[in-house]
């Protein structure tokens, strides 16, 4: 009897045992389908920075709760631990990082940017995780690919089923852009502060407008078009059958003769015109460049397709897409004739990026960091000017690449993906890199890792390349690692962004949230040994804990291009009225939200102990208004907490982009919420000494169907408001 129970029980063990190894990878197999086997060498896009204005130094969003995989540390011995070829090991929560860092900010931010619902970014989660998969384990092994089909359904699931309940829905996401190639979106807007395009040109028909104008882009299955949200309603060109009666405007964007679809027709700043960028690709958001010289670029890295990383660099600025964009060929290149540049270029990455180059014959250069171009994945630096014409011949429609020697970067599979915003300033390129090979000898702590994982994996190191201009014509860019700075930070800090544009400043900020409040913590890369430090905020006469609602709308820092600039902090938040146990009836014909703002600034040049001061803040109350009957219409019905899928009016101007610059006539600079219900009426707030006000109190149309927006604000002194909740009133 006693050796049939050691039988049964040894038996029970290696069943249990081959269920564990083997059940969870057959169940996800069962359940999920194969992601397509692109086998460029290439690592999945990475997550891209957008500057929003020209005074914009970074966006900080993620909500301050830290960029990672919310996987369980066990997960690990679910995974193959093999070595990849290096003979390195890599724990689940590294190996998977950088899919895990979009999925986060998928499911914090993709609804209210890109529109993405929670299949798309799970879609999107597994076929990252194949690629770095394949990309990490660097082997010829046809079985590679297999294992992870595999480990990316596996981690599919484990997202699905240990952080489904993560997604926000229009209750909580908020605008925030991070994707360079937003494939899945069926549409998105975007804005963008920019020089007014033709003050310069006719100051006198110009001189009541303000010095920045905002451009919304609408990008609809990647048909695009732009709309200048806050011009006046002034003609740049008069009505005429002559097509020699060319305006000044069109003059200075080298218009010479007026093209059919200019004439007989009087053409305003505030039209939606549609930007003639080539068919056939994926247009992201254009980056804002603004170069030595002051002057505002918007460049698109348009990727063709998934199957390889050939992009369209279009370089436009506000004037040419505000009068006439129409090439005479269907091509990306400067053969079709096109008023905005065009390049086609395989740059052998999937987030290429522009970036200006001081001294060079051409001044902006599409740039990006690539694995591709050796068989070990060794780290290259690649580049290609981003307005040179393509030649037929050394290959000039491919860019050229700069292998880095250093035998710390050199492999970048030992190194790890850049799943940080990368910071590119005039000459210069900045890379976060995450760790995802153990980093240790010890028999004992690889073991301990691999049972119990690495939960926030702290170790990296931070990249500063220095660019220069090529050596020979149609060369690449001389690009030298001036230094790499190892780390021993969470990445329950990231993401984190630069304070300040200046070279070689390695300053970076960073939001902590935690239960009940965020705080504002800094990171000087320059140090040997960097560290969290704490920032104060100080409001009133003493410092003052934000609630943790703040960090929900991404805060812009500001370095101001003053004879003495400033830096700013520029924070928002939103909370919908909604009655609590009370339900939303179909019939209702109104609802509301607060909206508030608070700035807090110091010097620029201000040691990194200083404290920043709030400067200014408002306290908003926004009301819709609309006619029943129509709740079909995301813009026309009450959002219901049931139903988190359903937009409404309140909801989309909770989650609004935040656009901050000098847009109103009251000088300084002011904030603008656009209203994706009332696009041609964004909610703009003027600087008013303490506070802001609106430049309109109205918006909207009396219909038929009525739909109007009222705004009142009033000053947000009281650091006991700050602190507590949006729905805490102050006593």
């Amino acid at each position: 009897m006693f050796r049939k129970v050691i039988r049964w029980s040894i038996a029970l063990i290696v069943v249990a045992a081959l269920a564990f190894a083997y059940l969870p990878s057959f169940i996800a197999d069962s359940i999920y389908k194969n992601v397509d086997d692109i086998t460029d060498g290439e690592m999945p896009a990475t997550v891209t920075a957008f500057q929003s204005g020209p005074d914009v130094v970074s966006t900080i969003g993620g909500s301050g709760e830290g960029l990672n995989c919310s996987l369980p540390p066990w997960a690990n011995i679910l995974f193959d631990g093999g070595t990849d070829s290096n003979q390195k090991r890599h724990l689940v929560l590294q190996r998977f990082r950088q899919a895990c860092v979009f999925h986060d900010l998928c499911y914090r931010h993709g609804l209210a940017t890109y529109g993405y619902n929670q299949n798309d970014c799970d879609r999107i989660l597994q076929n990252a995780a194949f690629r770095l998969c394949v990309y990490i384990r660097n082997s010829s092994q046809e079985s590679s690919a297999a294992r992870c089909q595999t480990d990316s359904k596996m981690v599919l699931a484990g997202v699905s089923l240990g952080g489904y309940n993560a997604y926000r829905g229009w209750d909580r996401s908020t605008y925030f852009e991070f994707d360079s190639d937003p494939s899945r979106s069926n549409g998105f807007q975007v804005s963008r502060v920019v020089d007014h395009p033709f003050k310069a040109i006719a100051p006198a028909k110009y001189a009541d407008d303000p010095d920045q104008v905002i451009l919304m882009f609408e990008n609809l299955r990647s048909n695009l078009a732009v709309t200048c949200i806050t011009c006046a309603t002034v003609p740049v060109l008069e009505w005429t059958t002559d097509p020699n009666a060319v305006s000044a405007e069109l003059r200075s964007v080298g218009v010479m003769r007026l093209p059919e679809v200019l004439l007989k027709r009087v053409p305003m700043l505030t039209e939606t015109m549609p930007v003639w960028l080539p068919p056939r690709r994926r247009h992201a958001a254009p980056h804002l460049l603004v170069d030595g010289a002051g002057k505002h670029h918007l460049i698109w890295m348009s990727r063709n397709n998934s199957e390889n990383s050939i992009s369209c660099v279009v370089s436009a600025d506000a004037a040419r897409l505000l009068t006439n964009t129409l090439p005479t060929r269907d091509l990306c290149s400067v053969d079709a004739g096109p008023s905005l540049t065009r390049v086609e270029v395989d740059m052998f990455a999937t987030s290429p990026l522009p970036m200006e180059v001081p001294g060079s014959s051409d001044l902006i250069y599409a740039t990006s960091a690539s694995p591709q171009k050796t068989t070990e994945h060794h780290l290259s630096f690649c580049s290609r000017s981003a307005s040179r014409k393509v030649e037929e011949t050394d290959h000039d429609d491919r860019s050229k690449c700069v292998t880095f020697p250093e035998a710390e970067v050199r492999t970048g599979a030992a190194l790890g993906a850049f799943q940080n915003f990368p910071l590119v300033r005039p000459g210069q390129q900045i890379y976060f890199a995450r760790d995802i090979a153990q980093q240790t000898d010890s028999l004992l702590t690889a073991a301990w890792q691999r049972a119990f994982g690495n939960s926030f994996s702290p170790e990296g190191a931070l990249l500063v390349i220095d660019v220069a201009p090529p050596l020979a014509a149609k060369g690449p860019l001389s690009a030298r690692l001036k230094k790499i700075v190892r780390f021993n930070i969470d990445d329950r800090f990231d993401p984190m962004m630069p304070i300040t544009r200046k070279a070689d400043d390695l300053r970076f900020l960073s939001l902590e949230a935690a239960k009940s409040s965020v705080h504002l913590r800094m990171i000087d890369f320059a140090k040997d040994k960097p560290s969290v430090a704490n920032v104060q905020l100080m409001m009133g006469n003493g410092e003052v804990d934000l609630d943790r609602s703040w960090a929900e709308r991404p805060m812009l820092v500001l370095e101001t291009r003053d004879a003495r600039p400033r830096t700013k902090l520029v924070f928002s938040r939103g909370e919908v009225a909604v009655q609590s146990g009370k339900p939303v009836t179909t019939d209702a014909t109104t609802e509301a939200l607060t909206l508030q703002t608070l700035v807090f600034e110091r010097d620029a040049a201000a040691p990194s102990n200083m404290p920043f001061v709030k400067s200014a803040g408002a306290a908003c109350r926004v009301v819709y208004e609309f006619a029943p009957n129509h709740t079909d219409w995301p813009c026309y019905r009450a959002f219901d907490p049931e139903r988190t899928m359903r937009a409404s009016p309140a909801t989309r101007m909770q989650a609004s982009q935040m656009l901050v610059g000098r847009f109103t006539r009251a000088g300084g600079h002011g904030i603008a919420f656009p209203d994706l219900c009332l696009k041609s009426e964004p909610i703009i707030l003027a600087p008013q000494g303490s506070t802001f006000v609106p430049v309109s109190e109205t918006a909207g149309w009396t219909g038929p169907p009525r739909l109007t927006q009222t705004i009142k604000c009033e000053p947000l002194d009281a650091a006991a408001v700050a602190s507590r909740p949006i729905a805490d009133k102050a006593p």
